[in-house]
């Protein structure tokens, strides 16, 4: 007996109620669920960017031989190549979610995923010419079809300490100092306060985020060749539905740090089980000598050890400042194929001979 799959095609079958149910009673039960698989947040995501990339849902269970359930939250996504348009199955949330692991009921590791993405492979030939999961745990990303991205995405443990000092104290001593001399340039300037929204003040986070925190983000990336990421269609929709939506469910947090009355850096994050998601940061570039995204982490860093959180996730990118809270690599896999049809076939010879061209 093999995999069985049962599939959600449309977005009104997706979103019917005894579906989100089973979905929920999943995720809810699901010691390794994070906060990507909260139907909330995909839903989040589907209704703004994913729908002005035209995102269809492939979204349902797959039952694997011992009866064991898998939630599938994935779409397929039209793109526009060189010589023709390509049916790419994805997670929902794509770059914006930052792990991609299928919803397991139980044990993960009771799963034969060899088999699964397999089976996964053949189901979804019919509605799609290609896959791409970037950002998948080991654990789940096993046979031929995975490989390593190279991606860090470290996480920051602070379970057992009793105050920011502790934290500090597993750091290096430069970090350490440097920590504590940026805080008290800042300081130099004004009273330096971090504001975490409650759930009761929403309106005052939207309208931090909308009139302050987005600008001052495009203000930074546009002047860079990756341009800025809310200029993209239904992205900024996205960020602040998460902050309307999410503030006042629990599973977001908006964070602004100010110096004397005057905000200066920001992060929208996400929020599952003590754990926080370091999603989207943002800083004015009219304090960036004063390193104000660094003294915003800083003190966010104490007060969640102040309100007893588990995990900072950093997500995806390795960079300095994040390294120098001495988190834990967590080295993420892609898993990626071609579809077992003749346009699969047609443009997995066309992806060699294009690498092939440009020496890759």
């Amino acid at each position: 007996m093999s995999w069985r799959f049962e599939w959600r095609r449309t977005w009104p079958d997706v979103w019917e109620p005894s579906f989100q149910a089973t979905w929920t009673a999943l995720f809810d039960r699901n010691p390794n669920a994070h906060v990507y698989h909260r139907p909330d947040v995909v839903r989040a995501w589907a209704e703004t960017h994913g729908a002005q990339q035209g995102a269809r849902p492939m979204m349902g269970l797959a039952v694997d031989p011992e009866g064991r359930r898998l939630l599938l939250p994935w779409v397929v996504v039209p793109r526009r190549g060189r010589i023709s348009r390509r049916r790419v199955l994805e997670p929902a949330g794509q770059e914006f979610f930052g792990y991609q692991d299928p919803l397991v009921e139980g044990d993960r590791s009771q799963i034969d995923w060899k088999s699964f993405w397999e089976c996964a492979r053949r189901e979804a030939r019919a509605v799609s010419d290609q896959a791409l999961f970037r950002l998948v745990h080991p654990c789940c990303a096993q046979g031929p079809r995975s490989a390593a991205n190279g991606e860090e995405s470290p996480v920051l443990d602070l379970e057992g300490l009793e105050s920011f000092d502790d934290l500090l104290a597993r750091c290096s001593t430069n970090h350490r100092g440097d920590v504590r001399r940026r805080i008290r340039r800042l300081e130099g300037k004004g009273a330096v306060v971090l504001w975490v929204a409650e759930d009761r003040e929403v309106e005052q986070a939207v309208t931090d985020l909308v009139e302050r925190c987005l600008p001052a983000y495009s203000d930074v990336w546009r002047s860079r060749p990756e341009g800025s990421m809310v200029d993209r269609p239904g992205v900024r929709e996205l960020v602040t539905r998460v902050v309307a939506d999410g503030l006042p469910s629990g599973w977001a947090r908006y964070v602004a740090l100010s110096v004397e009355g005057e905000p200066v850096a920001w992060v929208v994050a996400l929020f599952h089980r003590r754990d926080l998601y370091w999603w989207i940061p943002a800083y004015d570039r009219r304090w960036e000598a004063f390193s104000p995204g660094k003294v915003l982490l800083a003190k966010l860093l104490e007060f969640a050890v102040a309100k007893r959180w588990s995990r900072i996730h950093f997500l995806t990118g390795g960079q300095d400042y994040k390294k120098a809270w001495q988190p834990t690599p967590n080295m993420l896999r892609t898993v990626r194929w071609h579809a077992p049809s003749v346009r699969g076939f047609l443009m997995a010879g066309y992806d060699a001979l294009a690498r092939a061209a440009a020496g890759k």
